[in-house]
């Protein structure tokens, strides 16, 4: 019906209206919210213009699944420094490239040549970005591991199975600065997963030249196989351009990489990394006044029992150098959702991914390992993890000792709950069906915030279908869980079903269900709204203009959601519109926004201290814009403002982010949220305050500081890093972490409540 819809849209010309009207006056007819339906929709059907039809491209002959490489093997790997070298001549060359973003399969701007070699221990990649003005180059990041998505960049993206699944990425930019990611299904990636490879880059009178060599000890791949999938992106961002080798809706992922053949003779050594490291950390605590001292060795092991199949153990784990969480505003009755970030979870792990579900429903969310019941952290003792594919078959196994938390009682609030030790466990399975979709079960086992028992056990099917229909591509997913927890009896069954066009041209949209038991718990995994049942639904379009114009496209998005209990009682009903969502060719952007929501309480909540919610029926209304500045510009500014109704008060948020990068040497980026709230019950303000710096004194060593602030917890800390990192694998941190809390006898003032100092170096041994 989806498809029958979308098809409708873009080839037929249906009556929007008459297509809306039934999927979203559902429970209840609302003249304001019809009017404001109405009006986005009437913006949205004069903008689409008759010739729409005609202007599908064929997309299964331009998308790049048929194009191919021939491989050459190189005896004498070239030297990763930046430097083009007569070896790269030798090799296949890829100049085929076309615009993938904004105007996909048009000609780019500027010229790419792309190299490609391998040997037996690496595949190397050489690529030459030619610009008509060189002055154009824009690389703001020098630090190993920062976030250059406003730089100018190149990217290789690989397939070692070729199974169209799964993959990986790496990127440059012109100051050879490394990122990378692991695909999680089709079209997620995963940022904070980390690889060892070596990259290098100068700039030259034609512009920068990029060279990469990524070792296969960091890849899972089939020996057997003779062919990869790969492809190639480059970012230029003075036109805010993306250009590419293969695409398919203004995306680059595995469904439509090209194809390298002929490779062969691939070796990976014995395949083993050990990764010893040594923290010494000193602690210091004002109230009561302690210090401690710390010597703490620890030791992870990665050993591939073949090319596509690798273990992993840890042990001591060590999470000092992690990132620091973002602090988010807590508004709602719902627990918060952090990402994970610490690298032993992250290796493979897409393999663990279920369901496409991110959020309220997950299965398994390694971030509730080493968390214990009061939000403390707990010492792993010893971790270990089995993952890779086989066949058509993706295997996942994870089991952790985790410490309990009887030895730091005396730092846990008065009346925490004490939990032992416990073994944790997570295995995953999925099969490759069809041409692009999966099926596959998990099951996990242990309880990391208490004594009780918990097992889960999951069914889930992915479907990924955007080989037969012209310029759509359609995606679902369906699956089934059910929980057994000691205590809770009956009603701990959840599943639900979507399925979604994501278009970036013309429309697109989706449909979901979810339905959530009372007594469903994944212990290892995330829920954080249960007993109910959940209806979605929603609808956008976009049209982009000609080149030459100011405008670059115009969006609108409508999107519903219902969720009851399983009673089937109300609990909220939301209607979002994001209408006339502009960009003009320098990438700024503006939307306005209009939400109507309904909540009904069944039981009072603490949205702050001393003014709670009582039970009651609230709806109101929200309006609000948000403007942001396009990557090109030194002065980055995002600004998001909104007004309404609130739990029968009036709410006032205002957000403000300022990415400043005067040079490569130094970046500053200050986030503030506020919120002003009115409530009969009481008035209150919240505010959030983060500061980053970012300081590098060559592209080795670098300064990393994050401070945050916010009103609801009182607490101001600091994190700051500084961090050598000679080569991938080579590491060296010095850390300090403090934290402050409002002084309550003192007005504007902070009382210390702790600090810490850690020295942790760590290197990868590779055989």
């Amino acid at each position: 019906m989806f498809l029958i819809i979308c098809r409708s849209f873009n080839q037929n010309r249906l009556s929007p209206f008459k297509i809306m009207s039934n999927l979203f006056y559902l429970n209840r007819q609302n003249t304001q919210r019809a009017a404001a339906l109405v009006l986005a929709l009437a913006s949205t059907f004069l903008l689409v213009t008759p010739s729409l039809a005609q202007e599908v491209l064929e997309i299964n002959d331009r998308s790049g699944r048929d194009k191919v490489i021939q491989m050459v093997k190189t005896d004498t790997p070239p030297i990763i420094d930046g430097i083009m070298d007569d070896v790269w001549y030798t090799g296949a060359v890829v100049d085929d490239f076309h615009q993938v973003a904004p105007f996909e399969y048009t000609e780019p701007s500027e010229e790419t040549i792309v190299y490609v070699l391998y040997g037996e221990n690496a595949i190397y990649v050489g690529a030459r970005m030619i610009y008509k003005n060189p002055d154009d180059i824009m690389a703001y990041t020098m630090i190993q591991g920062g976030n250059f998505r406003y730089d100018d960049k190149f990217r290789l993206y690989l397939n070692p199975f070729n199974d169209g699944r799964n993959g990986y990425t790496f990127e440059i930019n012109p100051h050879g600065m490394r990122a990378e990611a692991i695909f999680e299904g089709v079209d997620g990636l995963n940022r904070d997963w980390t690889g060892i490879w070596f990259s290098g880059a100068q700039r030259n009178e034609e512009g920068w030249f990029a060279e990469m060599a990524i070792p296969y000890e960091t890849l899972s791949f089939d020996p057997n196989a003779s062919s990869w999938g790969i492809s190639f992106q480059r970012g230029v961002e003075s036109n805010t351009e993306d250009i590419g080798w293969t695409s398919f809706n203004r995306n680059t992922n595995p469904s439509n990489f090209g194809t390298a053949v002929g490779m062969q003779g691939m070796k990976q050594g014995i395949g083993l990394d050990i990764i010893p490291a040594i923290n010494v950390t000193n602690r210091r605590s004002y109230d009561p006044e302690t210090t401690q001292t710390e010597f703490e060795p620890s030791l992870n092991l990665f050993y591939k029992f073949n090319p596509n199949l690798t273990g992993a153990a840890t042990f001591n784990t060590d999470f000092s150098a992690t990132d620091v969480d973002n602090r988010q505003v807590q508004l709602t009755r719902f627990d918060l959702f952090f990402p994970e970030q610490r690298r032993f979870f992250l290796q493979e792990a897409d393999i663990f991914e279920f369901g496409g579900l991110n959020r309220n429903g997950k299965p398994f969310f390694s971030r509730r390992i080493g968390i214990g019941p009061g939000g403390q952290n707990l010492n792993l003792d010893a971790g270990g993890k089995l993952t890779g594919r086989i066949g058509r078959w993706n295997v996942g196994a994870l089991a952790v000792k985790q410490a309990g938390n009887a030895d730091i009682l005396g730092d846990l609030p008065q009346g925490s709950r004490v939990i032992s030790d416990s073994d944790l466990f997570v295995g995953r399975a999925s099969a490759n069906v069809f041409e692009q979709s999966t099926i596959g079960a998990i099951v996990t086992h242990g309880n990391p915030t208490a004594d009780d028992s918990n097992t889960l056990v999951g069914l889930d099917f992915n479907y990924l279908n955007n080989l037969s229909f012209d310029g759509i591509t359609i995606q679902g997913q369906a699956w089934y869980q059910k929980s057994d927890t000691d205590g809770l009896e009956g009603d701990d069954e959840a599943f639900g079903a979507n399925i979604s066009s994501p278009n970036t041209d013309g429309f697109s949209g989706g449909l979901e269900y979810r339905q959530l038991g009372k007594n469903y718990f994944p212990a290892l995994g995330f829920a954080n709204r249960v007993g109910i049942k959940q209806a979605q639904a929603e609808l956008g379009h976009t049209y982009r203009f000609s080149q030459g114009t100011l405008l670059r496209s115009v969006a609108n998005n409508l999107e519903f959601t219902t969720i009851s209990g399983t009673d089937g009682n109300l609990q909220t009903e939301e209607f979002e519109l994001e209408f006339a969502q502009v960009e003009n060719q320098k990438g700024d952007q503006a939307v306005l926004l209009f939400n109507d929501i309904r909540e009904v309480l069944i039981e009072p909540f603490e949205i702050a201290d001393g003014v709670t919610i009582p039970v009651g029926d609230y709806s109101f209304q929200r309006y609000g814009i948000e403007l942001e500045s396009g990557g090109q510009r030194r002065l980055l500014v995002m600004l998001g403002l909104q007004d309404g109704e609130f739990y029968g008060g009036n709410r006032k948020t205002v957000e403000l982010k300022l990415d400043w990068r005067p040079s490569p040497r130094f970046t500053g980026v200050l986030e503030y949220e506020f919120n002003d709230i009115d409530l009969p019950q009481g008035n209150f303000n919240t505010h959030l305050v983060r500061l980053r710096t970012n300081i590098a004194f060559t592209p080795e060593w670098a300064w990393i500081s994050t401070v945050q602030y916010d009103n609801q917890s009182e607490l101001l800390s600091v994190n700051s890093r500084l961090q050598w990192i000679p080569r991938a694998g080579s590491e060296f941190y010095v850390i300090y972490n403090g934290g402050w809390r409002e002084s309550i006898e003192r007005n504007s003032s902070f009382d210390q409540l702790g600090q810490s100092a850690t020295m942790k170096v760590g290197h990868t041994f590779r055989f």
